[in-house]
């Protein structure tokens, strides 16, 4: 099947926030995740033919590009994540202990294995399955659902003590 951009303008435009997500919750930096997924569109705009399922291909993409980026740019130490550009849902709509419980979790996010941050915020930022999770994380889907329970498990204790 021959590409369609019009395909691929209307998934970014429906997914844009999930895609820089995606890429955020790898490189740890709202710059670098912009640019990643510039860079992954770029990629998947060029195709001559159109993979069978677009969506999980840009995260395909995204993923794989962010690996490169950090690799390149030998940034593997987790202390560096870039809060501040993730969307904090509706925060004007959550009550003040809401607000004070989600703010500390995502100070103590950082702290967990980097496989628990990328699902735990792949999961609540970006409210991807576990399936298309396992798919931009080469991972089976019970790994995923293995490092999310024991995220949300170790993030739960963080903010209890």
């Amino acid at each position: 099947m021959r590409f369609s951009f019009n395909q691929l303008e209307r998934l970014f435009s429906s997914h844009q926030h999930e895609f820089f997500v995606a890429a955020l919750s790898i490189t740890r930096n709202g710059a670098a995740a912009e640019d990643v997924v510039h860079d992954a569109l770029l990629a998947v705009a060029s195709l001559q033919t159109q993979p069978d399922n677009l969506k999980a291909y840009v995260y395909r993409v995204i993923r794989n590009k962010a690996l490169l980026q950090i690799k390149q740019a030998q940034r593997l130490d987790t202390s560096g994540l870039d809060l501040d550009h993730i969307d904090r849902l509706s925060m004007n709509e959550l009550s003040a202990e809401e607000r004070v419980f989600i703010e500390q979790a995502l100070e103590k996010i950082t702290t967990l294995q980097s496989n628990q941050q990328q699902v735990l915020l792949l999961k609540f930022f970006a409210d991807l399955s576990f399936k298309d999770i396992a798919a931009i994380m080469d991972s089976s889907i019970n790994t995923v659902s293995s490092w999310y329970r024991r995220g949300l498990q170790q993030l739960q204790e963080k903010c209890d003590e």
